[in-house]
């Protein structure tokens, strides 16, 4: 194995629960019901193909998505205080193996950009592709065969760390290994995945078993 290739919301930091309810509240506020009523409808989507689902209606969703993104901005997220246990230790890892690291998110590169800043990521990451950067998002493989094809290395080469469907299926199409987080919020079907891991602790373990003794 050359590269390990993460998601980002829900893998390294626990943001999805934190978006999920902001954009609830702000529907709620605005006197309007969601379409949605379970985390695990959206988890892994893009944000418009969120949006899709908590409003269906196309007219009223292009007039409240310009409304939640100022509601947004006056809401901030702090990554450091989302950030899933044992991870940077799992990253420090990986770097000191020698691995190539790189980060696939079907999110808007502005947070990303955010995240890497406020927990201090930016050192581990070679690569970084948004949805912003690929034609058809999750679960469409196009960003991890982009992820891929900027590494310079083939597929087979490259393990993808995820949670959500949307993200393994998205993964397992490019043809990637793929290792699911599993962590106690909410349930989500990772059977497609490889391997299932019930945090970075017990993924970090089994690395060393399997490969870093190895290198």
């Amino acid at each position: 194995m050359k590269a390990f290739i993460f998601d980002m919301d829900g893998v390294l930091v626990d943001s999805e629960r934190y978006y999920y309810r902001l954009k609830i509240d702000f529907l709620r506020q605005m006197g309007e019901t969601p379409g949605v009523s379970n985390i695990t409808e959206i988890v892994g989507l893009s944000a418009d193909n969120g949006w899709k689902k908590l409003v269906p209606a196309a007219k009223k969703r292009a007039w409240l998505q310009p409304l939640f993104e100022k509601y947004r901005s006056q809401h901030m997220i702090d990554y450091a205080q989302y950030l899933n246990a044992d991870v940077p230790e799992f990253l420090q890892d990986i770097k000191n193996d020698g691995q190539v690291i790189a980060l696939a998110s079907a999110g808007y590169i502005s947070g990303i950009q955010k995240m890497l800043w406020e927990c201090n990521f930016a050192q581990y990451f070679s690569s970084v592709i948004s949805g912003e950067d690929v034609e058809h998002n999750k679960p469409a493989p196009d960003i991890y065969l982009s992820s891929v094809e900027k590494l310079a290395l083939n597929p087979n080469e490259c393990v993808a760390i995820e949670d959500s469907p949307v993200g393994i299926k998205a993964a397992k199409g490019a043809g990637l290994e793929t290792w699911a987080i599993k962590y106690p919020y909410y349930q989500l079907d990772q059977r497609q995945a490889d391997r299932i891991f019930s945090g970075f602790g017990q993924m970090r373990k089994y690395y060393q078993q399997e490969y870093a003794q190895k290198s």
